[in-house]
């Protein structure tokens, strides 16, 4: 609209430029020039025609459009307010942020949430949400870049601010927060404030499309093991099978590399979810039973089961488990039935000699790079992971492929070398 122009501010200002045989109904102005208040460029749209009905009205029946006892002041027609928004503190906008995102989310996931929102907005300093811009979000970016990691697990922190914290971390030196870690609190953010403006809590979203660079692929976030990784791994667990204080020690890392599942899909299985379809065994992943969960709903699938899981016993194992669970021995917690287990495989993998980039989660990024390899369509491997196609003909309309096929590709995994049979 030719009549709005942005301010280095962000906010959207209303100019009209005056005729001379104009100006005497406005005070002897050359134009009417006016902050709208908000940079929300629908709503200053809306408010600048508004604006320009009224003044072109004037112009027309200029009878009734300045009363004389208001000459020496700016007509009432000019006086134009910001959108109305209802007074509310950041705190309490955030609370009611993650009441809502809770019915959505895991616990976990919402508990680190809020957290990691309180943690900004304390560094933001800004009680009222409305108070918070784009400036304000631009430099708690750059905040966020010094703020010391694990900052809780420091007693040097104990009672300090954010702000304290970053300054003493000038002498200490610790840790910092990544440049990923960064984008996902400013991300976090801007989800809350985009929820914020639905809601019309405030007027703008000032972490929307923050821009950080790249400092690696995506898919170099998380290694995936090398067949000499995967011998490493696999014959220590198979040389000590029989010593093995629980089942899981054994079949959680075969069941991860032959199926790409997540740690809690495999945690959480019931004796039911193994079981045959047209002479095909098969692991169901959903959450049909008491304390499953998943993901998402693209998570909800059938894989089949390996051929060298099969000549491994699995199916023996599960038959012969008297309990309604496969692994009973995991117990439920907040996060799930993998808490115990995530803890076994993180001091499993560190007396092996892995680092930082391989734990549990790295043998589905193996199962993703050798079906990648071996010329696998996404739409297959898709299937098997659990992972949405993003691609409408396939995501909406697309039936599930034949399990055949999906068998087919399961079977392409690697063997594990020298893997006895019927251990």
């Amino acid at each position: 609209m030719r009549y709005l122009s942005l301010n280095k501010s962000g906010i959207w200002q209303f100019r009209f430029q005056l005729k001379r045989e104009q100006r005497h109904l406005f005070e002897g102005r050359r134009e009417v020039k006016l902050s709208l208040k908000t940079s929300d460029k629908q709503l200053a749209t809306l408010q600048a025609l508004e604006i320009e009905i009224q003044i072109r009205k004037t112009i027309l029946n200029p009878i009734i459009s300045v009363p004389p006892h208001t000459q020496q002041s700016t007509p009432n027609i000019y006086r134009v307010k910001a959108p109305h928004l209802k007074e509310i503190s950041s705190s309490e906008a955030l609370e009611r942020f993650c009441k809502y995102k809770a019915e959505h989310i895991s616990p976990k996931a919402a508990k680190m949430l809020k957290a990691k929102c309180k943690i900004v907005l304390e560094l933001v300093g800004k009680p009222h949400l409305k108070a918070i811009r784009r400036s304000d979000a631009e430099e708690v970016t750059l905040q966020l870049r010094h703020y010391p990691t694990n900052l809780k697990k420091h007693k040097q922190f104990k009672g300090l601010s954010g702000h304290e914290s970053i300054k003493l971390n000038q002498t200490l030196k610790l840790p910092t927060l990544s440049e990923e870690s960064v984008k996902d609190y400013c991300q976090k953010m801007s989800g809350f404030f985009e929820w914020c403006h639905l809601n019309e809590l405030t007027d703008i979203n000032p972490f929307k499309a923050i821009r950080f660079k790249k400092t690696r692929r995506d898919r170099e976030a998380k290694s995936a093991y090398s067949p000499t990784e995967l011998e490493k791994i696999f014959s220590t667990i198979v040389r000590t099978r029989h010593q093995h204080k629980h089942p899981y020690y054994f079949w959680l890392p075969l069941l991860a590399y032959f199926t790409g599942a997540r740690l809690n899909e495999l945690c959480q299985l019931y004796k039911t979810d193994i079981y045959q379809v047209d002479s095909i065994w098969v692991i169901h992943i959903d959450d049909r039973f008491d304390g499953q969960k998943l993901k998402n709903l693209t998570s909800r699938r059938i894989v089949p089961i390996h051929d060298q899981l099969l000549s491994l016993g699995f199916i023996d194992f599960v038959q012969s488990v008297q309990h309604e669970r496969v692994f009973p021995e995991l117990k439920e917690s907040r996060d799930g039935f993998g808490s115990a287990a995530s803890k076994w495989y993180g001091r499993f993998k560190t007396k092996l000699g892995f680092g930082k980039g391989y734990d549990f989660h790295s043998f589905r990024h193996t199962v993703a790079t050798q079906l990648k390899r071996q010329q696998v369509s996404h739409i297959v491997t898709g299937e098997i992971l659990g992972h949405t196609q993003n691609n409408i003909t396939y995501d909406r309309y697309g039936k599930g492929l034949e399990l055949i096929q999906i068998q087919k590709a399961i079977n392409l995994i690697k063997p594990i070398e020298d893997a006895p049979h019927d251990l």
